[in-house]
């Protein structure tokens, strides 16, 4: 009895040596006394949304539009938003008197009708017969609307980029999209109001 203990007992201190030599595999190690071994701490992720220019301050557009009107893209990383239209139509370069859907109206009421749109770009407008908040597009890839601040909420649309240029929504309800050729103006979009959640300039 006391020569199986003996030999029970060199085993034990044998395997005990053994661990206690095994080289570190690199995992995290617990020990009771020390609690769990802290975990790493996780990257930071860039802020969802696109973040503009507007009156000499950097906004998050996702997060709310801070009192501008119109929004434009020039690039991803280059969008400059105006307080009101007019402030973003001069720095476009847009003229009414040379708009040609203003110029080609079929009555001095239906030209007053006709919103402002500079030439080689896509708007999109927050209210039917282009009223409420303004963002313009020309880029020539899909962009998501969250990240301007503008899912779900285009009623009306302008494209006045070179003919056969033309910009797409996608739906965010069906995945379904339409496409509005340049030159072209929808007033109202109808059944797909409120519903566009992507935009191809």
């Amino acid at each position: 009895m006391r020569k199986r203990a003996a030999r029970l007992l060199g085993a034990a201190i044998a395997v005990a040596g053994l661990l206690a030599a095994a080289p570190s595999t690199g995992a995290a190690e617990f020990s009771p006394a020390a609690g769990p071994a802290p975990a790493a701490p996780a990257a930071k992720s860039a802020p969802a949304g696109a973040v503009a220019r507007y009156e000499g301050r950097e906004i998050n557009l996702a997060e709310g539009w801070q009192g501008a009107h119109t929004c434009v893209v020039h690039t991803r990383q280059d969008i400059r938003c105006h307080s009101d239209a007019a402030d973003a139509d001069a720095a476009l370069g847009y003229r009414r008197a040379a708009d040609p859907l203003v110029r080609r109206a079929a009555s001095p009421r239906a030209a007053v009708a006709v919103p402002a749109c500079a030439g080689g770009w896509l708007c999109l407008y927050e209210h039917a017969n282009g009223q409420g908040r303004r963002l313009i597009f020309n880029d020539e890839y899909w962009h998501n609307l969250y990240d301007y601040g503008f899912q779900n909420q285009t009623s009306s649309w302008r494209n006045t980029q070179s003919r056969g240029d033309s910009g797409g929504l996608r739906m965010s309800d069906t995945q379904q999209q339409i496409w509005l050729g340049a030159p072209g103006y929808v007033s109202y979009i109808g059944i797909y109001n409120d519903k566009a959640y992507m935009v191809h300039g």
